[in-house]
């Protein structure tokens, strides 16, 4: 990891540094993906391909990859919100500051929603989203994932649901079955692990096509409940 990274992940980012950062991504197999031109904030999206990118970023995140893992966090944000590569940078580096001090909380998780809040802001969400709705349904699936462990499919299924259901605007209702099977991919990727001998951070053969395939099918349906 960077100085700079390092630097914008634990405090404030300077232009400088964004721009460095931005320029060190992609890295890896994401070089072969197309970055999307446009700077402003759009709901139209290509399910597979998020699909793919959601499974590259939990893989890179149980094999310890911090690098890959954030490069890819910078794309799947240029992908949903359509901004450019630096301004995705600097949402990711928000993003994973407050993923880095959720880590190290016990309690009174609220304290970073501020920094999830910041980051939907840069992504030049319209300005009649309600960003405080879509923090505390970011990090509503962040705790249900964490305190619920291998049991949480289902609760974080719904929890996904709703954030979708803000982000987009539509019923909860529509986009339940997207949810369900985010959530449902999860708890299969958990359980997967629990039982594989090489650990969470090996090939992962025996459950990981069960989970892109999930993904695939979560982000078809999430397509098409936006779509209608």
């Amino acid at each position: 990891m960077t100085t700079a990274l390092r630097v914008a992940i634990e405090g404030e980012a300077t232009p400088d540094q964004t721009a460095e950062i931005a320029e060190l991504l992609p890295c890896g197999d994401i070089d072969r993906l197309e970055w999307r031109p446009r700077n402003q904030w759009d709901l139209s999206f290509e399910p597979d391909e998020l699909a793919h990118l959601e499974l590259s970023m939990w893989q890179a995140y149980y094999r310890n990859q911090p690098a890959k893992l954030f490069s890819l966090l910078v794309l799947t944000l240029n992908k949903q919100a359509h901004v450019s590569r630096p301004r995705a940078t600097l949402a990711a580096m928000w993003l994973t500051k407050g993923a880095v001090r959720f880590a190290r909380m016990k309690d009174n998780y609220e304290r970073v929603l501020p920094d999830i809040i910041k980051a939907y802001r840069v992504l030049k969400a319209p300005a009649g989203m309600d960003l405080t709705a879509i923090a505390a349904a970011e990090l509503r699936w962040w705790v249900v994932r964490r305190d619920l462990g291998l049991s949480s499919g289902e609760a974080a299924g719904e929890a996904i649901a709703r954030l979708y259901s803000v982000i987009y605007g539509v019923p909860f209702e529509r986009v339940a079955e997207a949810g369900r099977l985010r959530g449902l991919a999860a708890e299969v990727r958990d359980r997967g692990a629990e039982d594989d001998p090489d650990g969470p951070g090996g090939a992962g053969s025996a459950y990981w096509p069960r989970v892109a395939q999930l993904l695939r099918d979560s982000y078809r349906s999430l397509d098409e409940a936006v779509a209608k």
